[in-house]
């Protein structure tokens, strides 16, 4: 086994460094940000409950609570914004919700020491038309900051993984080890291992041929994959299948005999050894080795994510959200500002005679001027002369109140007709809806009793033979099955992709096989090889090349892609089809095709 050894831990992880800033200028390899912050984000998986995102605040909360001595406040319970402190630490809460989205965010602020502060704040933003998305941001704002990974709660994001299904990059959130033991498990992850796109780290702990201990084993495998959790995939390879990762990546670039490996993202065949470093299993049979590998690849794990996983930061951070709040409290804050001035510190009506209340004519003056010199009930007199004054004052008030009041009067007025005619554009919509979507389904119906009678309502359309076709022909075709954004009718205008009629095939069956099992509640995660189209066709999440689109005035994930041509980028061979599931309208939404997307990676 040609690997290179060391003598300590200490002296591995000295040697990491140095290659880590010897690397740092070289143009091909991207600089690592500054470790003192870290930031990791999932979603909720579409099929779960409706309750998830109250099911992630409550979690959250049950993790504050522990750290805590005290009681949180009653308002937390009920995740409304709060604020509670200790003698090193304090908490704080924040909420937005209306306008079709609830944002809850919490940060938690520790100071352990003299000049030492890490700053751990964790959000759960539901938004209408995405999923609910879990940010969780670490930041040491310490004098001297260290790696923000210390302080990272991995124990949080997995026990919300654990109650919560989550997606991480478009895929399935990993939790526990991947035991690789079947040849078609081998090949995919081979596949992922050597593809440049891959962003997240892979972990891989090889089985010792004689096997010491399987339960120590298992249990030092789920220990690392949960200390890894959302910064890293720990896969667990048997000794039957190290020959195969030996193969393909050859012997220095393996690992096998009971060692670990950490993979960085962009591995491959001619990688440098040493930027993927390797643990023999000596250095793991005891709990001080066990540890320190753990530290070194949580380290290098933190490292990876920050130069890829930014998602949703600069909008979901608690900041962000703060900033939020506070400029929705300003609103009223004006508007009572406002009242106070007209109603307290409105201008006095003049006095009769044409004085006014601050001032006095010559005979006020000498009035005073009596006072001045009389004493007793000439001093009472001046009083008296003055209460006139603090009467008009407060009648000048009393007079503009009433006209205020009937502005505000108007103003409830206008917005309650604002308000009855929104409520009966929103009753036409809804029964305008309701009525499209009865005619889709008694077209359903005919369209089924077709099929029962052994015809093909579709079979009077044939596949399209141009690009410039394929637009009427999806309309025509598979109208209420399968819509084109604006976006995918541009594309197809200047498509080089040279079998039309497979493209179309596979729109066929997005709107056929696909939906009818979307519609009749089959599984939504089901995908693979197609092969009643074709044995290179595949239907696959898009993972990195997941992105936004804008449809029916609605914001969407599309994350998943038929594909075809996976080792190539000629456009001419490879097909790619973006779409997503529109629930509201039950159909599936295709946002570009047929040419693979570029992105920052590809």
């Amino acid at each position: 086994m040609s690997t290179q050894r060391y003598k300590s831990f200490e002296e591995l992880g000295q040697v990491q460094q140095e290659r880590r800033r010897a690397s740092a200028g070289r143009a091909s390899q991207p600089s690592v940000p500054g470790t003192e912050k870290l930031w990791v984000q999932a979603h909720v998986a579409p099929h779960a409950e409706a309750a998830a995102d109250h099911e992630c605040r409550s979690i959250v909360l049950e993790w504050l609570q522990e750290s805590f001595e005290d009681r949180l406040p009653r308002k937390a319970l009920r995740h409304r914004a709060f604020l509670h402190r200790e003698a090193d630490a304090s908490c704080r809460a924040v909420r937005v919700r209306g306008a079709g989205k609830d944002l809850w965010a919490v940060q938690v602020d520790r100071s352990s020491g003299p000049g030492r502060q890490v700053v751990t704040s964790v959000t759960v933003a539901s938004v209408l038309g995405r999923s609910t998305a879990i940010g969780i941001e670490v930041h040491d704002r310490s004098v001297v900051p260290g790696e923000a990974v210390n302080e990272y709660p991995a124990e949080l994001i997995a026990d919300i993984a654990g109650r919560v299904p989550l997606l991480q990059g478009g895929r399935r959130f990993a939790l526990d080890p991947i035991v690789l033991d079947t040849e078609e498990a081998m090949s995919s992850f081979l596949q992922m291992l050597v593809d440049p796109r891959r962003d997240m780290p892979f972990a891989v702990v090889s089985v010792p041929p004689e096997e010491p201990d399987r339960e120590m084993l298992e249990a030092q495998w789920k220990g690392l994959a949960h200390a890894l959790a959302g910064l890293a995939v720990v896969w667990v390879l048997p000794p039957a299948m190290t020959f195969r990762l030996s193969d393909t990546v050859s012997k220095p670039l393996s690992v096998f005999l009971g060692a670990w490996r950490f993979y960085r993202p962009g591995f491959n065949d001619r990688a440098d050894r040493t930027r993927h470093p390797l643990v023999l299993w000596n250095r793991l049979t005891d709990e001080r080795g066990l540890g320190m590998t753990t530290r070194l690849f949580r380290r290098l794990a933190a490292e990876e994510r920050l130069r890829f996983e930014e998602g949703d930061r600069d909008g979901l951070s608690y900041d962000a959200i703060a900033r939020e709040v506070a400029g929705a409290a300003r609103g009223p804050a004006r508007l009572v500002s406002f009242l106070r001035r007209r109603i307290w510190g409105a201008p006095a009506a003049p006095v009769p005679g044409g004085s006014s209340p601050h001032r006095t004519d010559g005979h006020g003056r000498a009035g005073l001027e009596a006072g001045s010199r009389n004493s007793g009930g000439a001093a009472a007199a001046v009083v008296r002369e003055k209460e006139p004054a603090a009467t008009d004052e407060s009648a000048g008030a009393d007079e503009e109140t009433p006209l205020l009041r009937r502005k505000l009067k108007q103003a409830r007025d206008k917005a309650r007709t604002r308000g009855n005619r929104y409520e009966q554009a929103r009753e036409r919509a809804d029964a305008a809806e309701r009525e499209r979507d009865e005619l889709r389904r008694r077209a359903e119906q005919l369209a089924g009793l077709v099929r029962s009678l052994g015809g093909d309502p579709d079979a009077e359309i044939p596949f399209p033979t141009s690009w410039d076709e394929m637009a009427a022909w999806c309309d025509q075709s598979l109208a209420g099955r399968v819509s084109l954004t604006s976006a995918a009718r541009r594309e197809l205008g200047g498509a080089e992709f040279l079998d039309v009629g497979l493209a179309a095939q596979c729109l066929s069956w997005l709107g056929h096989e696909y939906r009818d099992g979307r519609v009749q509640g089959g599984d939504p995660e089901l995908h693979g090889r197609i092969g009643e189209i074709d044995n290179g066709v595949f239907n696959l999440p898009c993972g990195g090349d997941a992105f936004e689109c804008t449809w029916d005035e609605r914001r969407h994930t599309v994350d998943w892609h038929i594909k075809r041509g996976a080792n190539t980028r000629d456009p001419r061979r490879c097909l790619r089809i973006y779409y997503f599931w529109d629930d509201q309208t039950q159909r599936v939404v295709v946002a570009s095709m047929p040419a693979h997307r570029r992105n920052a990676l590809s």
